[in-house]
């Protein structure tokens, strides 16, 4: 059990300034981190070897896609266009 000298403003103050020290920790790694991967990401940008490659990877995969989304539509379009009931 605490001691009677402790008071609720007492345990207050320690929590504000541990939430001040966690806070603090926080922004400083967050900082480093932005500030590495900022650095990172220049030396990446700076290099386009191998870009056009990458490019027709992602444009294949974007094809592909839609290729297969037109043909779910077309599909369920048929289909609901098949179950029309005409009098």
């Amino acid at each position: 059990m605490a001691s009677p000298n402790v008071t609720i403003q007492d345990h207050t103050e320690k929590i504000k300034t541990l939430a001040r020290s966690a806070f603090e920790s926080v922004r400083t790694t967050l900082s480093f981190l932005r500030a590495y991967l900022s650095a990172r990401s220049s030396l990446i940008a700076a290099d386009e070897r191998g870009e056009i490659a990458s490019w027709v990877v992602v444009t294949a995969l974007v094809v592909a896609a839609a290729i297969v989304i037109v043909g779910i539509v077309t599909a369920k379009l048929t289909n609901t266009a098949n179950n029309i009931q005409t009098p």
